[in-house]
């Protein structure tokens, strides 16, 4: 049974019904949860060319800041219910890797069970220009993945 469970945060609905269906299984097992929040990283500020002077300076720690709100929000109640959970931010750099890679490479090192993710459940045009971090780990796992798909679709 699933026993360690990583389940990828971002504070939008679908990683919340996510962290709820990972609550149900850690719940059958009297297992552990570990959270995990990617920062993506901004654009290298000298490739913005004649857009660097619309950057704000401080969006990269702004970013980084709302990821740790994030897992602590995600973190409070689980804390409060007894849950054993954990939470780390993933910094990902300039072309090193893609948030999908980043969650599996931290399901592999912290030996995950199982990984839990929400989904938007996007089709069309709108998945084709936001892409699904979802459908590129389901490509790439090597684990066992629970996908929970938001209800409403766009």
């Amino acid at each position: 049974m699933y026993e360690r469970i990583l389940v990828a945060v971002d504070g939008s609905t679908p990683s919340q019904r996510a962290l709820d269906e990972a609550v149900k299984l850690v719940g059958l097992t009297q297992g552990r949860l570990h959270l995990v929040s990617v920062v993506p990283p901004m654009l290298d500020p000298s490739a913005a060319g004649a857009y660097a002077g619309f950057v704000p300076v401080d969006t990269q720690a702004v970013m980084e800041k709302d990821a740790d709100d994030i897992l602590q929000a995600a973190l409070a109640p689980l804390q409060a219910k007894g849950i054993a959970a954990d939470v780390k931010r993933l910094d990902l750099d300039i072309g090193a890797q893609t948030i999908a890679d980043a969650i599996l490479a931290e399901a592999v090192a912290w030996k995950a069970d199982v990984v839990v993710l929400g989904t938007h459940g996007r089709r069309g045009v709108t998945r084709l220009l936001l892409g699904s971090v979802a459908e590129a780990l389901l490509r790439i796992s090597t684990l066992p993945l629970l996908l929970v798909k938001s209800p409403e679709t766009t």
